[in-house]
C-alpha cells in the first residue's frame, strides 16, 4: 500500500481461496513504529493457490496471486534390485488430490519420459509395480500436473540400481 507510514495503524489481511467467490478476513495486526507490518500464518494453512490483499485506513493494496506447489512424494520398495525382479514405486500427494492422475517418469537419455499414470486413491496415495529389463541406475520422479488448486509439482528423484 502507498501512503505515509503510521505507527499503530490497523492492517487487515484478506484471502480468497480457489473455490471461493469472495475474499474472507484472515488476520489483523498493527503497524510498528516505522509503519511496517507482517503476518505469520500457521504452518499448513497455505496449501493451495490463493489471492491476497490488505486494507488499512480506508486504503486497499493490490491483489497478489500466490501459486502453491503440492508436496509430491515418491519412494521405491528397494534402492537396489536385479534384472527381472519387480519393485513397487509408491507415494502420496499433499494436499489431497484423490481421483487425479500422477505421472511417474523415468529419466532416459537426458529427458524425462512418462512410464505410468496411476490414479491417486482415497488417501491421495498411489502405487505401481515395475520390472527392470536391463542393468544400470534408473532415476524416477512423480509429477502432479497443475490444476486450479496447485501449480505443477514434482517429487524429488529416486534412483534404483539394477544389476545382473
Amino acid at each position: 500500500m502507498v501512503g505515509n507510514p503510521v505507527a499503530g495503524a490497523q492492517v487487515v489481511l484478506w484471502r480468497e481461496l480457489v473455490n471461493q467467490s469472495s475474499f474472507q478476513q484472515v488476520a489483523q495486526t498493527a503497524t510498528n513504529s516505522a509503519g511496517r507490518y507482517s503476518f505469520t500464518l500457521k504452518q499448513g494453512s497455505v496449501m493451495t493457490d490463493q489471492a491476497w490483499y490488505v486494507t488499512s485506513n480506508g486504503m486497499r493494496s493490490s491483489t497478489v496471486h500466490q501459486q502453491v506447489a503440492a508436496l509430491v512424494a515418491l519412494a521405491a520398495s528397494t534402492r537396489s534390485t536385479v534384472v527381472g525382479q519387480t519393485i513397487v514405486l509408491h507415494g502420496h500427494v499433499t494436499p489431497a488430490h484423490a481421483g487425479q492422475v500422477v505421472l511417474v517418469e523415468v529419466r532416459h537419455a537426458g529427458a524425462w519420459r512418462v512410464m505410468a499414470r496411476p490414479r491417486l486413491g482415497h488417501g491421495s496415495t498411489y502405487s505401481l509395480s515395475h520390472r527392470f529389463a536391463k542393468p544400470g541406475a534408473v532415476v524416477f520422479r512423480a509429477v502432479l500436473p497443475g490444476d486450479s488448486f496447485n501449480v505443477r509439482s514434482t517429487s524429488p528423484a529416486v534412483t534404483v540400481t539394477v544389476t545382473h
